[in-house]
């Protein structure tokens, strides 16, 4: 009984001493190229912090961190923490950081199949970066890859350091080796490919994306993307790639392809707006597997209304049937039938028509698209003076082409890369009906600055031009600016010429220039920071800053799995009108 409450004394007293304990002081000796700041930093090491919240070995782990990603691969550090009894808390660090290492000479040994040209320039690294383990990590990795593109999916590498060069000074960094011992395994191909899970789709639907053909050498990488292209079908919820002889080291492996599908058919409701005065809702019928071969059915219509005085409407219904693989090649096809409404203070229009078009991939990331489109349009509007000018049923003729780059990490919510977008189309003339043509050009670019801001920025332009005998163009054809996703300040389309009551007309001529900065706050929670402008006009030789729409604000971003929902707050300080009434835009997804 004695024992035990002296035990327990003791524990307390322990526990009373230590609950209080911080540090004191620093004491680091043998750092003479790191300044205390860089070498603590990540530890959690401070004056003041307390003693029970870190350990001995986060802080080595740390600081060996910070000397080996500086080249001091071969550092030691030794940490002394204050015992529980001592008075004061001091912290003692002593730290051997040996001699800073650059990359030297590539060896190779075990290579039989890849030359050491070959292995070099697939590492793709310049003698004299520093050495560190991510470098030796990297360098690992890339060799492996490059076996694994010629089947030789079980090959390893061990990597280890070579003395430095004895030429040079101990006292200054160094070059030193790396050699790297390869087993290269056996050359392992693809053979048969078996699809289990099949309900409603057909087989060729799953084949014809496995970017391998029976015989190929089993590169893993592109069987990665084969399971991502399998998933873009849209029509399975798993998929799941299982090689039959791999383990057992066999040549050749069969892959079975097990997929679950999912209740592909959808109904697609939308609502939202595109300035506080227009509403926007749509609803689409979709249906990917029409006939078992993932060609796709889509029926529906967007809506827009608006609320201003006089209001006005856009209705766009259409049907669109897309086929994947035309006549079994990689050229996809489509075919759209279309209605038009739109009407909207001095302006109407009324259309139908359809659309015939076929794209092909034609390097990763490029998609090239070619259609041809025939169509009937019936519209009027107010002229000057206040005249109303009625244009009757005319046929639209038409060719296009198109051609994208598309690099974006996230098509929602990009982070990185860019999109690019060249487009043309030519009316009339031997094609017969209105003669016109139309050039647009648009780039997008998404750049981290720091970790967690995003820069992006936009720029897009075109032009629409009658030829021939035509004077006219439609109002469906023309460019408008203005609105959450254009230029935030201004209510939806109202950047560029007026009738003489004062309604948008769209021009033949648009320019549109968007910067913004997106940073995280907290979480899912980002702010942005946006200047936008652009303008509408009717010729190149109006093009004006003082007819141009310049509206700058911020806004609110928070991260949904359907993307981001979006709070933008735009004001208008007008080259001409000084600062108008801002305007605030709630969406789904950033404006580009």
């Amino acid at each position: 009984m004695l024992q035990a409450a002296l035990a327990s004394l003791a524990l307390a007293s322990a526990s009373g001493s230590t609950a209080g304990a911080v540090v004191d002081s620093i004491s680091i000796s043998g750092a003479e190229d790191f300044g205390r700041g860089a070498l603590l930093d990540g530890s959690g090491l401070r004056i003041g912090a307390s003693l029970m919240e870190i350990t001995p070995s986060e802080v080595r782990s740390a600081i060996l961190s910070n000397l080996t990603s500086e080249g001091y691969i071969e550092a030691t550090v030794e940490v002394q923490w204050p015992e529980w009894y001592e008075e004061t808390g001091i912290v003692r660090i002593e730290v051997s950081e040996g001699r800073r290492s650059l990359l030297g000479p590539l060896v190779f040994t075990g290579n039989s199949v890849m030359s050491a040209r070959d292995l070099l320039a697939a590492v793709g690294f310049t003698s004299g970066v520093t050495l560190t383990p991510g470098v030796i990590d990297d360098l690992r990795s890339s060799l492996l890859e490059l076996y694994s593109k010629h089947g030789y999916v079980l090959a390893s590498v061990e990597t280890s350091l070579l003395p430095f060069d004895p030429a040079s000074p101990d006292s200054l960094p160094a070059y030193r080796g790396v050699e790297c011992d390869i087993s290269e395994g056996r050359q392992i191909r693809l053979g048969s490919v078996e699809v289990l899970g099949l309900e409603t789709v057909r087989r060729t639907v799953v084949t014809r994306e496995i970017l391998l053909s029976e015989g190929d050498s089993l590169d893993m990488e592109m069987m990665r993307r084969s399971i991502s292209a399998i998933y873009d079908l849209g029509l399975f919820s798993d998929v799941r790639f299982v090689y039959d002889g791999l383990i057992e080291g066999r040549d050749s492996v069969d892959l079975r392809v097990q997929v679950t599908e999912r209740p592909y058919r959808q109904l697609d409701l939308g609502a939202g707006y595109a300035s506080p005065s227009a509403l926007i809702l749509s609803a689409y019928w979709m249906h990917p597997n029409i006939m078992g071969n993932n060609q796709s059915l889509t029926i529906g219509s967007g809506w827009t209304r608006y609320f201003e005085e006089d209001g006005g409407d856009i209705v766009e219904p259409e049907l669109l049937y897309e086929e994947p693989y035309i006549a079994s090649t990689r050229w996809k096809g489509s075919f759209r039938l279309s209605y038009l409404y739109f009407s909207l203070p001095g302006l109407e229009e009324r259309g139908y028509g359809g659309e015939v078009a076929v794209t092909r991939s034609l390097a990763e990331d490029v998609e090239l698209k070619v259609g041809y489109s025939l169509s009937r349009n019936k519209y009027y509007e107010v002229g000057s003076g206040g005249v109303e000018e009625e244009y009757d049923w005319t046929t639209t003729s038409q060719i296009g082409a198109s051609l994208e780059l598309d690099s974006r990490d996230e098509v929602l919510d990009p982070r990185t890369g860019h999109f690019l977008r060249g487009a043309g189309a030519l009316s009339g003339g031997l094609l017969g009906g209105r003669s016109f043509y139309r050039i647009e050009g648009e780039a997008r670019v998404f750049k981290p600055v720091v970790r967690d801001a995003i820069l992006a920025w936009r720029a897009r332009g075109g032009m629409v031009y009658p030829y021939g005998d035509e004077t006219e163009i439609a109002p469906g054809e023309r460019f408008f600016l203005g609105g959450g996703s254009t230029i935030r300040g201004y209510a939806f389309n109202t950047v560029g010429p007026e009738d003489s009551e004062g309604n948008p007309t769209g021009g033949r001529v648009m320019i549109l220039g968007n910067i913004e900065s997106r940073m995280r706050i907290l979480g899912s929670l980002w702010v942005a920071l946006f200047l936008d402008t652009g303008g509408i006009w009717e010729s190149v030789d109006e093009i004006s800053l003082n007819t141009a729409g310049l509206g700058v604000g911020m806004g609110l971003r928070f991260s949904t799995p359907f993307g981001p929902l979006r709070l933008d707050y735009g004001f208008a300080p007008t080259w001409t009108d000084g600062l108008t009434r801002g305007r605030a835009y709630l969406a789904l997804g950033h404006p580009f």
